[in-house]
């Protein structure tokens, strides 16, 4: 899943922690370049980026990028409210995802089971029928 977070949202992460970080790029076969970013010489997140123009896309999963976030109370006053409301958003919106996924399994499991039991009943019905018949 494709996440919003931006590059200024990891430097809050690390406001007053780290001031040099280690990027390490890569170009694919298709001359896309990406990133991966890490605070040098202390314990920090390492969040992933793809380059598109001028533009960066992070392709670090929220669940990632909300734990990294969520370590440190102290972290979470200091982040921009739309940071937060960003956060928020994007769990509910994953929450709604789950719902819907094992909602549609509940519903084909149903299926399934229904189908079996016509199955059973026909079954059943065939072996009184040929019962009947010896």
């Amino acid at each position: 899943m494709i996440s919003k977070f931006t590059l200024e949202n990891y430097f809050q992460l690390h406001d007053g922690k780290a001031i040099d970080f280690r990027l390490r790029v890569q170009k694919d076969q298709n001359n896309q370049y990406s990133f991966y970013i890490h605070p040098q010489d202390v314990d920090g997140e390492t969040w992933d980026f793809k380059v598109i123009g001028n533009f960066l896309e992070s392709t670090t999963s929220t669940s990632e990028a909300l734990n990294s976030l969520l370590v440190d109370g102290e972290t979470l006053d200091n982040l921009d409210k739309d940071v937060l409301f960003l956060m928020i958003k994007q769990v509910a919106s994953k929450i709604n995802e789950l719902e819907t996924v094992n909602t549609s399994q509940r519903n084909q499991l149903f299926e399934r089971v229904e189908a079996l039991e016509a199955f059973q009943r026909e079954y059943e019905t065939a072996q009184e029928y040929e019962r009947d018949r010896s």
